[in-house]
């Protein structure tokens, strides 16, 4: 006989070092591992299996309530492992001339240019890489066909395509008002978006991260698409470009909720498409944490870029190392998401306002460190030589960085660039995990 339930359950914390001491000390939001004994085990590490043979993790949620996990047996243990927090980015493809793109290290420079030919039939398509959620679950192919003008120029075929784009159901065409893809002209000028002056023109299309909406689903939508134009039509040899790759990311603030809102039919809720819908603590933030002033704007601004409505990339002091594709940052206290690295010194924004970079105010805000744990317990039934196996899952996720922490690009682990308690997280686990009989390898936060 097999119990092949899994139970699964997720504890926030809000980034504070772990108390010391009783739980009964812990603040709103604050982590907290305990021992058998009820009481706090050394934030420092030390405690071992021998001194502690189960751990306990807790929440302070709230309304004041204490949240307490199922114990975790060191015997028990089958996983232990953790992962840095990095933003979800966008998939970012090119039909034509494209701006550039730097991601993980790998360059593609500036180039390319669209095909013209007068009075011809155009054909590309985006092929959607993930099922569709409603209705039916298939994946979803939207073709793009129109012929050109009398006088078709590169310029105004990408004005088709942004136009094809804009009309459909993925783009401003939604009926639910929810876009998944985007289509922005660009060209290998001067000015917003190159357009000045451009000789070669082109189409930026990404793929837009949808924000988690209600607690009634637990899935996050990933958009994920392919863009290939078909060369035996008038595209012929134009030139068609993956600029970045999608990436859902790791802590995001989607990952965290949705993982805490399926968890809660763990402790006793079950009805999430029926009136009324219970009311549920969540810890997960949507806000996450602000860093301080980052290198990339450590210089002296002077000939530094003003971002303004109608552009959409923003030129950096000095470089964008360290700044990611969906990177979430603060300039001069107005928010910004980054679409994607263009150049060394140039990120693209998904959008922008009328603001000002002084090249003195560029912070970055994080989510959440990820530390997951499983154990798997057996039960022999009296009187039937059979036994129960029972599996269990734990989640912890931690603000990957303090508030106002110092410059964290360089993300190793230090003081400087990882949260306390994440420093803590490890310190207690990584040595009790080792002396456990499956001796797991400690959690870098690689």
């Amino acid at each position: 006989m097999s119990n092949i339930q899994k139970l699964r359950q997720v504890f926030v914390g809000d980034g504070s070092a772990l108390a010391a001491n009783d739980t009964a000390a812990n603040a709103v939001g604050q982590l907290g591992i305990i021992g058998k004994d009820m009481t706090a085990l050394n934030p420092a590490g030390g405690d071992t299996v021998s001194t502690q043979a189960l751990i306990y993790l807790n929440n302070t949620l709230p309304d004041g309530d204490f949240k307490y996990s199922s114990e975790i047996k060191g015997g028990s243990v089958t996983n232990y492992n953790g992962k840095r927090y990095s933003p979800a980015r966008e998939a970012v493809w090119a039909v034509g001339y494209q701006r550039g793109s730097v991601v993980d290290g790998t360059t593609i420079a500036p180039g390319g240019s669209i095909v013209a030919a007068n009075s011809t039939v155009y054909t590309m398509a985006i092929d959607f890489k993930y099922d569709k959620q409603f209705y039916s679950e298939r994946p979803e192919t939207f073709r793009i066909t129109f012929t050109s003008a009398a006088a078709a120029t590169q310029s105004n075929i990408a004005d088709q395509i942004v136009a094809a784009i804009d009309a459909s159901g993925y783009g401003l065409g939604s009926k639910d008002g929810i876009r998944v893809i985007d289509g922005v002209k660009v060209g290998d000028g001067t000015g917003a978006f190159g357009l000045t002056g451009a000789t070669n023109y082109g189409v930026e299309i990404r793929g837009l991260i949808v924000d988690q909406m209600n607690n009634t689903t637990y899935a996050e939508t990933i958009v994920n698409f392919e863009v290939s134009a078909d060369n035996a039509t008038g595209f012929g040899a134009t030139t068609v470009t993956e600029l970045q790759t999608m990436d859902p990311g790791t802590g995001t603030y989607n990952q965290v909720y949705n993982a805490e809102n399926l968890a809660h039919g763990a402790e006793g809720r079950l009805n999430t498409t029926k009136w009324p819908i219970p009311t549920q603590q969540f810890l997960a933030s949507s806000t996450l944490t602000t860093s301080g002033n980052v290198a990339a704007a450590a210089t002296t601004p002077t000939g530094n870029v003003t971002a303004t409505a109608g552009d959409d990339d923003i030129t950096v002091a000095t470089a964008t190392t360290g700044l990611r594709g969906g990177e979430v940052i603060d300039i001069d206290g107005t928010e910004y998401k980054i679409s994607r690295i263009m150049t060394a010194t140039q990120a693209v924004l998904t959008s922008v306002v009328s603001a000002t970079y002084t090249g003195a105010n560029l912070k970055v805000k994080y989510g959440y460190n990820i530390f997951n744990i499983s154990t798997q317990d057996y039960t022999n039934v009296p009187g039937s030589g059979a036994s129960a196996t029972s599996t269990k899952s734990f989640m912890i996720a931690s603000p990957s960085i303090d508030a106002a922490a110092a410059d964290p690009f360089d993300r190793t682990l230090d003081a400087a660039d990882t949260s306390a308690e994440s420093i803590d997280i490890m310190d207690i686990l990584n040595g009790w995990m080792a002396t456990t009989p499956l001796a797991p390898a400690a959690v870098t936060l690689a």
